[in-house]
């Protein structure tokens, strides 16, 4: 596979023992559907696919259920970490794959609901269930927070976030310094995209 964005791309054939090694365009590694444009579109299809098997199968096993706390342990136990499994890479920046994400969210809220009769409150507020959205962020900062802690190990991860060390007081108090970029997809990689957001958020830095 050949990781780039241009429409014109020098394909090699490449080969090993004297076996060519087969083109592809879409692999599954560790989890993470990965195309050569890197777009995480086709990794968010194929967990929210997953997803809703998993949330199917959650149905038919509590549709009898009647404590709220059991239908959240069960939903954050096999929906959930489908959802999150390493948010921090292919976290969408699009509104058509962040309400992908959310409308799952929302089926099970609204079984929950429906399940548990409830009608006085939003439902997740009664199950004390936050947001996909607010949970990517947080495990954003979970994992910056490790990164310049040293709890994750990974120097080279550490070299691309740009401290920013100002020359002189100003009312800027923006802990990273963010380049400027061309294009949507460079200023929304991983490390650039958790550094704009502590700096809009520092308070939540270690």
């Amino acid at each position: 596979m050949s990781f780039t964005r241009k429409h014109v791309v020098i394909n090699w054939s490449y080969s090993l023992n004297n076996s060519v090694i087969s083109r592809v365009e879409m692999i599954v590694d560790l989890g993470f559907k990965v195309n050569s444009s890197l777009d995480p579109g086709p990794h968010i299809n194929m967990i929210c696919c997953k997803a809703y098997k998993m949330l199917g199968f959650l149905k038919r096993l509590a549709h009898d259920f009647k404590l709220g706390l059991s239908l959240k342990i069960i939903f954050c136990s096999l929906v959930r970490p489908i959802l999150e499994y390493g948010a921090v890479l292919w976290n969408p920046h699009t509104a058509g794959h962040s309400r992908q994400l959310c409308i799952l969210q929302r089926k099970f809220l609204s079984f929950a609901g429906f399940i548990l009769n409830i009608h006085h409150q939003p439902v997740s507020e009664f199950l004390n269930i936050d947001t996909y959205s607010n949970r990517r962020i947080t495990l954003g900062f979970k994992f910056l927070n490790g990164l310049i802690s040293g709890n994750i190990d990974s120097p080279y991860l550490l070299s691309l976030i740009n401290f920013r060390v100002p020359q002189r007081i100003s009312r800027n108090n923006a802990p990273f310094y963010i380049p400027s970029y061309t294009s949507n997809y460079l200023a929304n990689e991983p490390i650039t995209r958790l550094m704009s957001l502590a700096n809009v958020d520092a308070s939540r830095l270690c």
